[in-house]
């Protein structure tokens, strides 16, 4: 019961009440739950990102860049707390009449589905050669209270992997496991997907609302089809929905079904606000935590940004947009800079 409560705080109230704090500051969105988890989660990866990247190199050990993370965390949470005691009431008001006033068969449908998605991958488990990389690698730092000192079957390097270098999110999930309290490989997959796969169908529901203009029920039939498709898109081994489904606790996941669709959220919604600079914060925040789930993020989110700023550059005839992405974009070039000339590719 006491590890429940524990996760409960760290992986759903934490990530929540600093998403709303940042949402404190726009007067749109400063009730949205939804976003608010999002944002929350985005906020928790860049700091361990900013943090682990310089601990690695320094020699410090794993212990250290956890209770150094998790210390920050419970700063930005407690001001977090601070910032929005007065309106959490109304938050959840609002929260509830939103629900309230959604088709209650179409929600009932799209519940069962998820929660039988995330009972399947709480249930059963699924094993491939990534779990080296996203399992081992984060067994091993718990265990050893290092960070890259051992490979995945423990032989000392020779010298720092520099691809798991830039995007050491096996090290964020020893560092829950330790908050938690249990085995790094049990959490992985079992509490993981409890927590994305849902995450993932929160962004997809902003989508919805976006494309149907605000039509709940509209939105509810197209998160129960997207749902099935899912459930049912193990054409190969690589689609987005084996690894969303299957393999989640693997970072490469996370970017693919949360941190890109999450960006194009941002300029289907939000990059023309009147509050432009949360929103250009925020995909600034997007886009540095996307590093440390994959080294993929360091390109393929990068790329995915830059496209869509030169669309809406376009579309809006604001070449101001290109200005601020390659400010937000500024972290992951410079990680893939020091990643080529540290022989990333050799």
């Amino acid at each position: 019961m006491l590890k429940l409560l524990i996760a409960t705080l760290w992986l759903l109230i934490i990530p929540e009440f600093l998403g709303l704090g940042i949402l404190y500051f726009s007067k749109e969105d400063k009730k949205n739950m939804m976003l608010s988890i999002i944002i929350g989660y985005l906020l928790g990866f860049m700091i361990y990102e900013i943090l682990a990247i310089p601990m690695t190199y320094m020699e410090c050990t794993f212990n250290t860049l956890s209770y150094t993370w998790i210390s920050i965390m419970i700063v930005l949470f407690l001001i977090s707390v601070i910032l929005i005691r007065h309106n959490l009431k109304e938050i959840l008001i609002s929260n509830f009449n939103a629900i309230k006033q959604m088709n209650k068969g179409l929600l009932a449908i799209f519940l069962i589905l998820i929660v039988f998605q995330c009972y399947v991958g709480f249930t059963y488990m699924h094993e491939d050669y990534d779990d080296s990389n996203f399992i081992a690698k984060a067994t091993i730092a718990k265990d050893t209270n290092t960070l890259h000192k051992y490979d995945d079957i423990g032989n000392e390097y020779a010298s720092l992997p520099v691809r798991q270098v830039f995007s050491p999110f096996p090290f964020y999930t020893a560092t829950i496991s330790l908050i938690i309290n249990i085995h790094p490989a049990i959490l992985a997959r079992t509490v993981f997907p409890v927590i994305f796969i849902p995450l993932a169908y929160i962004v997809y529901a902003m989508i919805a609302n976006v494309l149907f203009k605000e039509n709940k029920n509209q939105a509810l039939i197209f998160l129960i089809i997207l749902s099935f498709i899912y459930m049912f898109g193990a054409y190969s081994v690589y689609t987005n929905f084996v690894f969303l489904l299957y393999r989640v606790w693997q970072g490469k996941s996370i970017l693919a079904n949360i941190i890109i669709p999450f960006i194009w959220l941002i300029f289907l919604k939000y990059i023309n606000k009147d509050e432009k600079f949360l929103y250009w914060f925020i995909l600034f925040i997007t886009l540095w935590g996307a590093d440390l789930l994959s080294s993929m993020a360091l390109c393929l989110a990068t790329m995915v940004t830059g496209v869509l700023s030169l669309i809406y550059a376009i579309k809006d005839r604001k070449i101001s947009y290109l200005f601020k992405t390659a400010i937000c974009v500024l972290p992951s070039i410079a990680y893939g800079i020091m990643y080529l000339n540290l022989g990333g590719l050799s």
